[in-house]
């Protein structure tokens, strides 16, 4: 029994430490800016989505995505992840769909 919660406890001390953030890169390198973005509006089929996204070199990356739900709202994600603060949201539902009234 006691080699059985010593194996435990090893297995779970080394899953911590791989889990931990992760510091600087130990090559010096720092993240790439980049910049990308999708769009899809198709009316006949009632679609209607898309996001765009943009990291710069310091890491922080800040984006949106959205689509049109079959209420007929859309949602927006807002989002942003800067250093160690991990995914954070802002979500909001839009009234308007962009095809007008729905059928």
């Amino acid at each position: 029994m006691q080699k059985v919660v010593c194996s435990l406890l090893f297995v779970s001390l080394v899953a911590l430490v791989s889990c931990r953030p992760q510091k600087e890169d130990p090559a010096g390198e720092k993240p790439s800016p980049y910049q990308f973005e999708y769009k899809v509006e198709d009316q006949p089929n009632t679609l209607y989505f898309g996001a765009n996204e943009s990291g710069n070199e310091a890491g922080r990356v800040e984006g949106k995505y959205y689509v049109l739900l079959p209420d007929g709202r859309v949602m927006t994600v807002n989002y942003y992840v800067d250093g160690e603060s991990g995914f954070v949201p802002t979500i909001t539902f839009d009234q308007n769909s962009p095809f007008g009234k729905r059928r």
